[in-house]
């Protein structure tokens, strides 16, 4: 009995794995032959934009950030700078100032206590008169086309938001850095492409993100409300927004030409950490649209109400099979099948983004197609145990708020 409870509880975890195959390989596939469904964009569009920078213990580094935005070919006078530095314990509100006197328009402002970026955001809304708002995060470097690519693709007048992508500066400091870069360029490239075609992109991330003043001064009031089981939430607030927006009918896109770097985690202590953030994040907000599936389902599309409720899914059947086989007696056979299968799956996956790779490998600073292969073997490894142990302690710990950049 137990050997036949333990075969379906292996079948059912390969049949769980076989997600984020489904959404590469169809990721691929509209990347090859859907491009005539993009968004047409339009350069000549040029609104008012106000980006809105908040900086906590950034220092130099602040600095060079808005200087990138100020070197962008983005019309000068159209575009304003908004800088926040959150009460920082080192010299970051120096360096803002420095950047006001040397750039033109720039705003310095030292919040008077320490808000969060979240509450520091709507802050700057507050002195943006723009039509366009765009928010960063304060140690990216951003390229000279990143403004205008955001602006050229409001042309489909219920896209409401559009996010760029994100690349790592720092690849090849070491092998876990190797290894970000794959899964950044993954999942914006091709993990992203499903919903990019739907126009529901589940999370725009907030190192950069454009969004219509209008659109979010009608759900204003929902952000700032923004809570999980009477427990305020600070923390995740790029994706807490998109889905905010996606519930409220509108549509979300993704500009993979606008592009901005930043440095990941170097060491596996502080790469944990990161992975603890935004997992926490991401579990809130995915229990919070299972619990508001029917508002989704009215106001979108069903294939938004699966991009948006599978991941939890796929996350909590994990957590049902480590725990279902622990309780047997049967966790460690369960877990080698499901390693090896892992296994297995990484090079039909490192085959599925071969194409990708041809375009993007340098420019995603991924030395190789073997450096790819063994970077996506080692992520394949690495997910069960972030579906397990990751997720739970999340789970724990919802009510732990706090920045999401360096401190």
């Amino acid at each position: 009995m137990l050997d036949w409870l333990t075969g379906v509880l292996i079948i059912f975890a390969m049949i769980v794995s076989c997600y984020p195959v489904l959404m590469y390989t169809s990721g691929l596939f509209i990347n090859l032959y859907c491009k005539r469904f993009d968004v047409k964009r339009d350069y000549s569009y040029k609104p008012t934009a106000s980006v809105i920078l908040s900086c906590f213990n950034e220092g130099h580094t602040v600095y060079e950030t808005i200087k990138s935005l100020r070197m962008s070919d983005y019309p000068q006078d159209k575009l304003q700078i908004l800088a926040f530095d959150d009460c920082s314990k080192d010299d970051s509100f120096e360096w803002i100032k420095k950047a006001a006197q040397d750039f033109p328009n720039v705003v310095a402002t030292l919040n008077e206590r320490n808000k969060g970026k979240a509450h520091t955001f709507l802050d700057g809304l507050d002195l943006s008169t723009a039509e366009v708002v765009v928010g960063v995060d304060s140690d990216c470097i951003f390229d000279e086309h990143a403004i205008s690519e955001l602006m050229a693709c409001f042309t489909e007048p219920n896209i409401c938001a559009v996010g760029g992508r994100v690349g790592i500066s720092n690849a090849d400091e070491t092998w876990l850095t190797r290894c970000q870069a794959v899964y950044y360029a993954l999942s914006f490239l091709v993990l992203k492409s499903p919903e990019k075609l739907f126009r529901k992109v589940q999370c725009l991330s907030g190192p950069l993100v454009a969004i219509k003043r209008e659109c979010f001064d009608a759900v204003r009031e929902q952000v700032e409300k923004r809570n999980f089981l009477g427990i305020r939430v600070t923390n995740g607030e790029d994706r807490a927004l998109t889905q905010i927006l996606l519930r409220n009918g509108y549509s979300t896109y993704l500009n993979t030409d606008a592009v901005c770097w930043t440095a990941v985690p170097s060491n596996i202590s502080g790469y944990l950490s990161q992975q603890l953030r935004w997992r926490r994040s991401a579990v809130g907000q995915w229990l919070d649209a299972l619990a508001r599936f029917p508002i989704m389902f009215k106001n979108n599309t069903f294939l938004c109400a699966f991009f948006s409720l599978m991941p939890i899914f796929v996350m909590f059947s994990w957590n049902v099979l480590f725990i279902t086989s622990g309780l047997m007696g049967h966790l460690l056979i369960v877990l080698i099948k499901i390693l090896l299968f892992h296994m297995l799956l990484s090079p039909i996956l490192a085959l599925a983004f071969f194409y990708m790779s041809k375009h993007h490998l340098k420019r995603e600073r991924v030395a190789s197609i073997g450096v790819l292969t063994w970077s996506l073997i080692i992520m394949s490894l690495w997910f069960p145990f972030s579906a397990l142990f990751v997720t739970l302690f999340a789970l724990s710990t919802l009510d732990d708020g706090g920045w999401v950049t360096r401190a």
